[in-house]
């Protein structure tokens, strides 16, 4: 029942035609008026509601808004009007509610808190474990009850994917998905929510930074893998790492530190510790760690929890200081640093830290100057050649061989960290279950533009290879929830109204300029498109050509794309090295600056594998006993490809799959190619992928700072964009009174997040069409006992197609179902968002009228028998 004032409410808006005003702050609360006064064409007259002003726009810039009663709707669906106001006013009044989860039509929106939310305890669990899945709210635990229900009824594997600018929280809600499998369906002997708890600790230290954008930013994909049996229940799990952001151990973005790892080490570890790895003298210039602070209570914190997470995953001390020492090393190699010797060649700077460096990795000083620096002056003379400003005379001017110890502690980092993700796996691995069928979870560093957080200087190589991995995951939403539905449509030969796919938006665009590869086309129309490579090949054959640089990449880049319409993808930035993409179809343009590009794409192999043979040569026992199992027999972990492969069981059931990781990630190990590696693994990814159902989780961003709420606090983050809350407060004066939200959320940004994600286009096609479907065999045998009076003496389904399709159409007559309510297809039913709910309800509702019925024959059975005896 509605109150009196909801009552009034609705009178109110019924009597006045109410209307959003878009403008680029975000939107206005307006009524619309009706004149008698001739107004010009495409005008109308509207009266603000915050201040009273009547002005005439263009009628494109007025929306309609919904009555109250849709306000904070669970389900962006079910708004009356959908347009692009009501969908962010919708998101605004939920978030300023905490109601942080919103459903998306078939996808789901989650907006990054920025403050703990008591949203995630067991009673909620148990809550939705137990709740039907129409009943379930939106929540990310309804997301991982959603795809693990799908697997057991389907035999189907799942897949969730995050998709997000960097700070948006997908990280954040991965965990809570994990806690979620494991207090559900979990085995206590495999993997336990303090396991889940323990490998993040580990993660977060190993493979996360602070960026600009986030204080805790993962640096790497990946890919959970959760095994379970015929029964539902997870019986073995594994994680498989890739693209590990693995140059930051020697270069970052300026104000950006390393790995957290480095920092727990030296300013958390206890003395003992410190003093077995000669890290006692922590002053001294260093190229690798910035500049330390004193230790404090928190940095041993976290160094406990580092230490209890080791013993909870079954990490041995002696393994545990393996990885201490090959830390320490890198400590001490970059205190050590590089000069030129009499003779010209490259040596350590100060001899003590490098011998420190050698002790700690358990070989000599001179072994260690040899695997680093020998070859040192030719390498260095061919990568100069390379460059176009480069001289002959310069030939007496050979480089310090910094290069070399730079790919030399990257290859150290690398063994580190597929270590760690071994040993993680060898904890929650059952290497003989007997899996039926996986869910998997994909997690990937988030989009970034420096520009938001004020860095003018354009992004780098490094965030170039992670924005690409978010377009194409959102080109695998496009195809999933978009274009994929229309093509089922004309297959299937049914038309709903649902507008034309050429009027919709695509990623591939940009993703073909991203990596697209030589010799292929476009599109069909475009014949010239097979001589235009994308941006990583381009890249990679630049840094192979000999005079060319960073300049010239750009150039070449400009010159193939900067023609027939190509400027909504590219532009010219303002210096030699600069250019924009306008990524997520414009919607967010990003300044890059390449300067360094040509030397960041390419990687010294022979350094990779040095760094390798000299931790599996060690004179150290526990140092080449782990890191020799940890490659595995024929191993080949150069650059890292993948870590964690072996430990996959549902990779070993998919052997195709297996092959596209390995295969991609040896191609672009061959050329040497960062740049085509991160191609290759992202296509066996979503080769994956593409086998399974994939459900989406859309991760917004409420605010440019959002990432950084641990360091500044929520209440900094409001005061930290004062543009936030003019826009905000321009966008709606209805929601200063109801609520705080208009200090919270950034209309701009979040509407740009909306546009670029395609949530209107997928939730108006979920909407107005038939997202779910079904063979028409498979629903007759689900639903026919439904309409057992329209298909009496049928006990099978029938094979002829055209009869299976009369029987189904029979058995919704005998439902009285609205007709718009379905459409028939060649092979398959098509049903409106919310039938196949309702029809699963109807068959409940009608089996348990049976077994009831039943139930009572029997019972009267037994009494008559028992009476008769």
């Amino acid at each position: 029942a509605k109150s009196e004032e909801q009552l009034n409410s609705e009178k109110s808006f019924l009597e006045v035609e109410r209307a959003w005003l878009v403008h680029k702050d975000g939107f206005s609360s307006a009524s619309q008026l009706k004149s008698d006064q001739d107004l010009p064409e495409g005008k109308v007259r509207i009266q603000l509601d915050y201040n009273g002003d009547v002005l005439e726009v263009e009628e494109d810039d007025v929306e309609k808004a919904n009555p109250p009663g849709y306000d904070k709707v669970e389900d962006l669906a079910q708004l009356r009007y959908l347009n692009e106001s009501s969908v962010l006013n919708t998101l605004r009044q939920r978030y300023g509610n905490n109601l942080i989860h919103t459903y998306a039509g078939p996808s789901l929106i989650s907006i990054n808190p920025m403050s703990p939310l008591a949203i995630y305890s067991d009673k909620v669990i148990q809550m939705f474990k137990e709740c039907k899945t129409e009943d379930m709210p939106p929540h990310i635990y309804s997301v991982a009850q959603l795809s693990y229900r799908s697997m057991l009824s389907t035999r189907k594997d799942q897949s969730i994917v995050f998709i997000g600018r960097s700070g948006s929280g997908k990280t954040t809600n991965v965990k809570h998905m994990l806690s979620y499998f494991t207090k559900t369906s979990g085995n206590k002997q495999v993997i336990t929510t303090e396991k889940v708890n323990a490998i993040y600790v580990l993660l977060e230290a190993f493979g996360h930074s602070r960026t600009n954008l986030n204080s805790n930013a993962s640096r790497f994909t990946e890919l959970i893998s959760l095994d379970f049996d015929a029964s539902g229940g997870l019986i073995s799990a594994s994680i498989q790492a890739m693209m590990l952001e693995k140059t930051r151990v020697v270069r970052r973005p300026d104000g950006e530190p390393n790995f957290n790892i480095f920092y727990h080490l030296l300013m958390g570890s206890d003395s003992s510790t410190r003093k077995d790895l000669m890290l006692d003298n922590l002053n001294e210039p260093n190229l690798f760690v910035t500049q330390l602070q004193k230790p404090d209570d928190k940095s041993k914190v976290i160094w406990n929890k580092i230490q209890s997470a080791i013993k909870v995953l079954g990490i041995s001390s002696h393994e545990a200081h393996s990885l201490w020492s090959v830390l320490a090393a890198i400590f001490h190699l970059g205190t050590a640093s590089v000069t030129r010797g009499t003779m010209g060649k490259s040596l350590f700077a100060r001899p003590q830290a490098g011998q420190k460096a050698a002790q700690c990795l358990g070989t000599s000083s001179e072994e260690l100057a040899r695997n680093i620096f020998q070859g040192t002056s030719s390498t260095s003379i061919r990568s100069k050649s390379r460059d176009s400003s480069f001289r002959s005379s310069d030939l007496t001017n050979l480089p310090d061989g910094i290069d070399s110890l730079h790919g030399f502690v990257i290859g150290l980092y690398q063994e580190v960290f597929n270590t760690l993700i071994y040993m993680i796996n060898r904890c929650i691995s059952d290497p003989i279950a007997n899996t039926f069928n996986s869910v998997y979870i994909l997690d990937t560093p988030g989009f970034q533009n420096p520009a938001s957080c004020g860095r003018i200087k354009g992004a780098c190589f490094e965030e170039l290879c992670h924005n690409y991995v978010q377009e194409r995951l959102q080109l695998l939403f496009h195809k999933r929830n978009i274009s994929s539905q229309y093509e089922k449509y004309l297959q299937e030969q049914v038309e709903p109204d649902v507008g034309d796919l050429d009027d919709i938006g695509s990623p591939e665009s940009m993703v073909s300029l991203l990596d697209k590869q030589p010799g292929t086309r476009s599109s069909q129309t475009d014949l010239s498109s097979t001589e235009r490579r994308g941006l990583l090949w381009l890249l990679d054959e630049e840094a192979l050509f000999p005079g060319a640089s960073d300049e010239t990449f750009v150039e070449r880049l400009l010159l193939q794309y900067n023609q027939r319409g190509s400027d909504e993808l590219l532009k010219r930035g303002l210096g030699e090295k600069q250019f924009v993409l306008q990524h997520f179809q414009g919607t967010n343009p990003v300044l890059y600056n390449a300067e360094g590009w040509l030397s960041s794409s390419r990687e010294d192999v022979a350094l990779l594998k040095a760094a390798g043979n000299i931790l599996t040569e060690s004179n150290t026992k526990s140092i080449s006993e782990l890191y020799s199992s940890s490659r595995g027999p024929g191993s080949t972990s150069v650059s890292g490809s993948v870590a964690g492969l072996e430990g996959s069981i549902s990779l070993r059931r998919a052997s195709s799959i297996r092959r596209a990781f390995t295969t991609g990630g040896h191609a672009g190990i061959k050329r040497h190619s960062i740049a085509l590696q991160q191609k290759f693994l992202l296509d066996g990814v979503l080769e994956q992928l593409r086998r399974t159902k994939v459900h989406f989780v859309q991760c917004f961003l409420p605010q440019h700072g959002a990432g950084l709420c641990d360091i500044v606090g929520r209440s900094a983050s409001k005061g930290s964009n004062s543009s936030t809350s003019s826009s905000i407060g321009s966008g709606d004066s209805l929601s200063l009174e109801a609520n705080n939200s208009n200090v919270l959320m950034n209309i701009p940004l979040v509407r740009s997040q909306v546009r670029g994600g395609q949530i209107l286009d997928s939730v108006r096609l979920f909407k107005n069409g038939y997202p779910e479907s079904i063979p028409y065999a498979l629903f007759w045998r689900r639903f026919h006992v439904l309409g057992e009076n329209a298909n009496q003496g049928l006990t099978e389904p029938p094979r002829n197609v055209d009869h299976l399709k009369t029987a189904v159409s029979e058995i919704f007559s005998f439902l009285d179902l609205d007709s718009s309510a379905y459409r028939l297809g060649n092979s398959q039913v098509f049903l409106r968002a919310g039938v196949y709910a309702h029809l699963e309800q109807e068959r409940d509702d009608t089996l348990q009228d049976q077994i009831t019925n039943l139930q009572a024959l029997c019972r009267g059975y037994l009494a008559r028998k028992k009476i008769q005896k």
